[in-house]
């Protein structure tokens, strides 16, 4: 197959779709499939990808209709079987150029619910002029449907994976990154990792922070990302009431190594489908406090393979940390419990296996 991955991403700061479309067109091409990643000039995710021997074409630039004629040319010369977009304005450019002669299937990538709105017209639009829909959860498929956009045959359920092994070298290196943080023996790492943006719920997490550093004097907080949201971030992380126990390490290519330096790793997003961070953190084998967004559960066996609390319930997220701040044996065991079920559901091997059988699927459907 030829599979062209198309992203408008231009941050600074890149995510778990992103990440997953440069690991998603490595591990095929791999498999002798031809993949490309198609983007704008000079940004974070491209380079990224670059680096790891990824093709890249970074030519959507220019206005609105420049864009959307860039595309359809890259569509037209690289001749896809199938376009894997992210977000809809991605989308619709590939519907429009599959539609003018550039061949191939024009299929959405949903990172998260709300991606497309049942009362905005234009969504409903896009959804018709699509191939088809790729979801990372069974629970956002039939939230998507339970809004009108059916049929559910037209949506294909793929699990994000994670390369176990990274995870596994860095284990080794762990306290020397605990010691680069300014880590001591006796303190308690809480990590999380995502997108500075509001959706991810980073001001319930600072909230939960507060309650948990009057009752865990040595809990230290890290953020690891970046994002549109970080100078209110760094503000509100600055606020009265934290005392310096809250670090923004920003965007790192580090991932693996820093968490293996955590103790705990949390989950506070408000709208989240399955995360790439939730995957990566049990593949590190540490216990996760996850939020119940959609595909939470299907990631997590609650109270086996890590904890899930209900969205913008700050005093549940915190009574889950101090939890497990005073019970290292079930730190322990959480986090051994995560890393078996990503070694059985949940790996890049996994991932691919699926994602192949499924742009099959997509191709070959009338």
């Amino acid at each position: 197959m030829r599979v062209l991955f198309v992203n408008g991403n231009r941050s600074a700061a890149y995510g778990g779709v992103e990440r997953w479309m440069i690991e998603a067109a490595r591990g095929l091409g791999a498999r002798r499939h031809v993949c490309a990643l198609l983007g704008r000039p000079e940004t974070a995710w491209l380079r990224a990808a670059e680096k790891q021997g990824v093709p890249v074409r970074a030519e959507i630039r220019g206005a609105w209709i420049q864009r959307v004629l860039r595309v359809r040319a890259a569509m037209r010369d690289f001749r896809p079987d199938v376009v894997v977009a992210k977000a809809k304005k991605a989308a619709r450019m590939a519907a429009f150029g599959r539609s003018t002669g550039s061949g191939g299937r024009a299929v959405l990538f949903f990172g998260a619910t709300h991606e497309l709105e049942a009362d905005r017209a234009f969504d409903r639009l896009t959804w018709r002029a699509l191939d088809a829909g790729i979801v990372v959860a069974t629970a956002a498929a039939e939230w998507y449907v339970e809004r009108g956009f059916g049929p559910r045959e037209k949506f294909h359920v793929l699990w994000k994976g994670v390369e176990a092994s990274d995870f596994d070298r860095a284990a080794g290196r762990a306290a020397a990154t605990r010691t680069a943080l300014g880590l001591e023996a006796a303190d308690l790492a809480i990590g999380t990792v995502g997108r500075l943006a509001w959706q991810k719920g980073l001001d319930d997490l600072l909230a939960a922070a507060r309650l948990v550093c009057a009752r865990v004097p040595r809990a230290r907080f890290f953020v690891i990302g970046g994002g549109r949201d970080a100078a209110q971030v760094a503000a509100a992380a600055a606020a009265p009431g934290l005392d310096g126990a809250v670090t923004l390490l920003g965007q790192r290519d580090d991932v693996p190594e820093l968490l293996a330096a955590m103790d705990i790793i949390v989950q506070s997003s408000r709208r989240e489908a399955m995360a790439q961070a939730t995957l990566e953190a049990m593949a590190a084998a540490r216990p996760v406090v996850s939020t119940a967004t959609v595909g939470a559960d299907e990631a997590i066996e609650d109270g086996v393979s890590g904890l899930i609390v209900p969205v913008r319930d700050p005093e549940a997220l915190a009574d889950r940390l101090v939890g497990l701040a005073v019970d290292p044996a079930r730190r322990l065991a959480l986090g051994q419990a995560a890393r078996r079920r990503v070694a059985e559901h949940f790996t890049t091997e996994h991932m691919l296996d699926r994602c192949e059988a499924i742009l099959r699927a997509i191709v070959a459907a009338r």
